[in-house]
């Protein structure tokens, strides 16, 4: 048998590269079967057509061409070279006869008809080969260090151990235990993301136990805030959002129920497995909240009419599914596959579209919860009360038109106008005296509402032109270039030419006449070309007066049919000709009641989840370069081909696909799930992991510092059920996590990063926690808001491309923790967004940690930093009776420890000079308040 290797540009992966390797070994295979002549016909061939074109560069991969698995795989591009017995299946014969354009073999002078035939009869002869040539399926050796078993080293005193084994081998040794008061800090500020009180401070120094350690950490691993700090670490690595993203970036509103169930999860110490296992199949589980893993992330929601497009929008939103679960479970870039073979870990094509198979009955979307029987209690007390108080607003329903003739309210119903409309309605009124027409809106079916055009008739004749002389005025205006005050009477149509109110409800627009005039009909519309029908008036009111303020009403909703067969009957109620004690009580009624609706719709609204519908998918296919439209053959739901199989059959009920998945993930013979957290736990704790690219454990990726440790680690936690507290508990009592941060000089020449660990790494704190921590010690974070509906840090504008104006004012309900704030995709928070806040359309395992100029800027100069100061100036105010006591206790909250005599000293000497507002405000953006020590 004749060997050739052959060196090419890009391997395999190259097609036309691959096209040289089985055109060589094709040929050697039709000189075993007699039907050529190797070295008369076919090595002049190879050599002089294919050796001379690609060469032998020595920076290339190498390739054994002796291997019969080879052939049949093909190259990066999925597609095998030869399928026996099928030539039009063959990629080979493609490339020779020049039907890939950019890819054609050889690249300079094609093969002759002759050459290409003697290819073509051997692949339709069965394409035999020598037994030499080995199976058709390889076993593939997975000596990656990642993709081997995991094996626990011999202990050597836990992660010390470990740890001083390393050290020893440069010539390093541990630094000394950290002071008490920087320990609490930095453990409060790693675990729960805010620092510790001055008393918990105290307490802790002066704890005399030799265990007053291992009951402080005992202490935060049940705290409620340390789910509420470990979950922001895993919502960045599912690019969890509360909004869609692209171009509408429309609200998630049940979106937060994922996030919630996060948090708990990580505070019950839910065994990772479980975790997991919930997040890909909880439906089939008791948990649906949990899938909102499978659609955290963004969601185009205009699809347009073309169907390629919504094909390949459609794979982009199953891409990111396996993606996400590829790297945040398993740290492979499993969605490197989609087009090719991946190039540098052992996934396939077919494997990529394998897992397509597990995920492609997901869509994104909401699905209701069943409700529990808390919410159903309360749900029927809310019922009651609605009932009570639409019972007692009746005697406000004026006019019932003949109702004491009709048998039921539906025949009473048909005596009503009809409801109103986008287009035109008609207000006819009795003729009136009139100089001031007021339209106000009391109810809208979304938003703010708009106005094209408000025409106010006397006879034939619209005297509400600004043409004629008439003036136009508003209680306020929504702030848009194209909604303006003066288009409400320019005498012209259409969405372009309206008003939009500045209010929900209460807002109004009024027309001052020239003078004085009998008005018999008032005209008005959302929107006169029926391209708009949102932001429409439902209820509301049209008075007029002679003079200002003596409103006579002329028309309202009242006697109009609702717009929705299922709206409330809050529009009908009229308070006029009534006593001022009634209209107040009747008033106060409908307030109640509006309030009992909202709460009413709440409780049914938290009773549905964005986590994903599921339907029995179609068939599955293998994409050429991933092109929707070009299918090769038919797959079934599997993973990974060289770690395991499902044993699917190609129509597997849609659970149970997802189901089967989880269960191989969280296998403890899968060797990456358990290497992969306790990685992510470690970065977290130290900033940087084991392995530095956390969600890349293959090839390409950066080999272990401590490999023997991971593994220690690893087998940790599979054999104490998968519990994370159990690994926090490990990491933080041991001397590595508790020695000092203090640099040395000799140390820092042999590593610099400190990624030996002979000290503890400082770092700067997350966004996050440089929030929150600013509301501790100014006393306004509110750790009892836990769960529920997110605060937003943005003024929503409602179009239907949603815009986010960042806030300017700040108030209790924006002093919750920062992960109860609403992820806006594609926005950042306007003062914290800087500190290298990740945009939740990505996959985020490892934040950057910049330093920038907007940083300093903006903690010292935003609205937010300003009011926290202040607020947190009167706290010191109040618990202080001298400067130096404010000092002292400034210097307590903010650093956790008291200040020095010259530190005491300067800091009354600025109070002085540039008052206590100042000094708290430069607390707050000390380097020592926003770094973990």
């Amino acid at each position: 048998m004749i060997l050739i290797v052959l060196r090419t540009v890009g391997g395999f992966g190259n097609d036309a590269a691959c096209c040289c390797r089985a055109f060589v070994v094709l040929v050697w295979m039709s000189v075993c079967a007699g039907a050529v002549d190797f070295e008369k016909d076919v090595q002049p061939i190879f050599r002089d057509r294919c050796i001379d074109c690609h060469g032998a560069d020595e920076q290339n991969s190498q390739f054994r061409l002796d291997r019969l698995s080879v052939m049949l795989s093909g190259g990066n591009s999925g597609e095998p070279a030869i399928v026996p017995g099928k030539t039009e299946a063959s990629y080979l014969l493609k490339l020779v006869k020049r039907e890939e354009p950019g890819w054609e073999m050889p690249p300079d002078e094609p093969l002759s008809d002759d050459e290409i035939g003697l290819i073509e009869n051997w692949i339709a002869d069965g394409a035999a080969v020598p037994e030499n040539y080995g199976p058709a399926k390889p076993d593939v050796e997975l000596d990656h260090w990642s993709f081997r078993p995991i094996t626990r080293a011999r202990d050597v005193d836990g992660i010390d151990g470990f740890i001083e084994l390393k050290l020893q081998e440069h010539g390093l040794q541990c630094s000394q235990q950290a002071p008490r008061h920087v320990l609490i800090r930095r453990l409060f500020l790693v675990m729960l993301g805010i620092p510790p009180t001055p008393e918990q401070v105290a307490e802790f120094e002066s704890d005399p136990r030799d265990d007053a350690w291992q009951r402080l950490v005992e202490t935060v691993l049940a705290s409620p805030q340390y789910g509420e700090r470990w979950a922001s670490h895993w919502l960045d690595l599912v690019r969890f959002g509360e909004t869609d993203g692209f171009e509408t970036n429309r609200e998630r509103p049940s979106a937060w129920h994922y996030r919630d169930w996060v948090i708990q999860s990580l505070n019950d110490d839910k065994p990772y497995d479980q975790f997991v296992r919930e997040q890909i199949a909880g439906d089939a589980l008791g948990v649906d909240v949990a899938t909102g893993f499978l659609v955290a992330g963004p969601n185009d929601i205009v699809k347009g009419k073309d169907p390629k497009l919504g094909l390949v929008q459609r794979m982009n939103e199953l891409d990111d599914m396996i993606n996400t679960t590829g790297t945040a479970f398993l740290g492979l870039t499993t969605g490197c596959a989609r087009c090719h073979n991946h190039k540098f870990d052992p996934i396939s094509q077919r494997d990529y579209y394998s897992m397509q198979a597990v995920f492609a009955g997901v869509q994104h979307g909401e699905r209701p919860l069943p409700l529990s029987d808390e919410a159903r209690q309360r749900l029927m007390e809310v019922n009651a009360e609605i009932a009570d108080l639409t019972q007692k607003l009746e005697q406000f329903i004026p006019n019932e038109p003949l109702a004491s003739t009709k048998t039921n309210a539906a025949d009473a119903d048909q005596e009503r106008r009809p409801a109103v409309n986008a287009k035109r309605n008609v207000e006819r009124v009795v003729p009136t005296l009139a100089r001031f027409v007021r339209f106000t809106i009391e109810k809208t079916s979304g938003a703010q509402a708009c106005i094209d055009e408000l025409e106010i008739y006397s006879g034939g004749e619209n005297v509400a032109l600004a043409s004629v002389g008439a003036t136009a005025s508003s209680s306020g205006d929504f702030q848009h270039p194209l909604h303006k005050l003066e288009h409400i009477n320019d005498g012209r149509y259409g969405n372009a030419r309206s008003w939009i109110s500045s209010s929900d409800s209460g807002g109004w627009v009024q027309i001052e006449l020239t003078k004085p005039v009998m008005i018999d009909r008032i005209v008005w519309g959302r929107d006169r070309q029926s391209k708009y029908s949102d932001r429409l008036a439902t209820a509301y009111r049209i008075e007029s007066a002679t003079v200002p303020d003596q409103w006579t009403l002329l028309a309202s909703s009242a006697d109009r049919r609702p717009l929705d067969p299922a709206q409330t009957a809050d529009q009908k109620y009229q308070f006029v000709g009534v006593s001022k004690d009634l209209e107040d009580r009747g008033r106060r009624w409908l307030k109640q009641l509006e309030s009992s609706q909202a709460l009413k719709a709440k409780l049914e609204e938290s009773q549905r989840v964005y986590a994903g519908t599921f339907s029995q998918p179609g068939p599955t296919y293998r994409l050429y370069r991933g092109e929707p439209g070009a299918t090769r053959e038919m797959v079934g739901p599997d993973t990974i081909q060289v770690f395991a199989r499902l044993d699917l059959t190609q129509d597997a009920p849609e659970q149970s696909r997802r189901l089967a998945f989880a269960d191989w993930i969280t296998s403890k013979e899968n060797p990456l799930t358990a290497r992969v957290i306790v990685n992510r736990l470690w970065q977290f704790h130290f900033g940087t992991g084991i392995v530095d690219t956390p969600s890349d454990f293959g090839t390409n990726g950066a080999p272990p510092s401590h490999p023997e440790l991971l593994d220690w680690l690893s087998s940790e936690l599979i054999e104490n059920r998968w519990s994370l507290k159990h690994i926090h508990r490990l990491i933080l009592n041991s001397r590595a996590w508790r020695q000092d941060s203090r640099p040395n000089r000799a140390a820092l020449e042999v590593d610099a990063n400190s990624r030996l660990l002979w000290r503890f790494p400082p770092r700067r704190c997350e966004a996050e926690t440089i929030r929150d921590s600013i509301l501790t010690v100014s006393g306004k974070l509110n750790l009892d808001n836990r769960g529920g509906p997110g605060f937003s840090a943005f003024a929503v504008q409602l179009e239907n491309v949603r815009h986010y104006h960042p806030k300017d004012k700040y108030g209790p309900e924006d002093w919750r923790r920062m992960i109860y704030m609403t992820k806006v995709r594609q926005e950042k928070d306007q003062v914290f967004g800087v500190f290298d806040c990740p945009d939740a359309s990505m996959v985020v395992p490892k934040r950057s940690r910049s330093t920038t100029p907007l940083q300093a800027l903006s903690l010292l100069n935003s609205n937010f930093v300003m009011q926290q100061a202040e607020i947190f100036a009167k706290r010191l105010t109040d618990q202080s009776e001298s400067t130096s006591e404010m000092v002292v206790h400034a210097w307590r909250y903010c650093f956790s420890r008291d200040p020095t005599p010259e530190e005491l000293a300067d800091s009354e000497s600025f109070i002085a000079d540039q008052g206590l507002t100042q000094f708290t405000r430069a607390m707050l953006n000390a380097n020592e308040f926003v770094f973990i020590p």
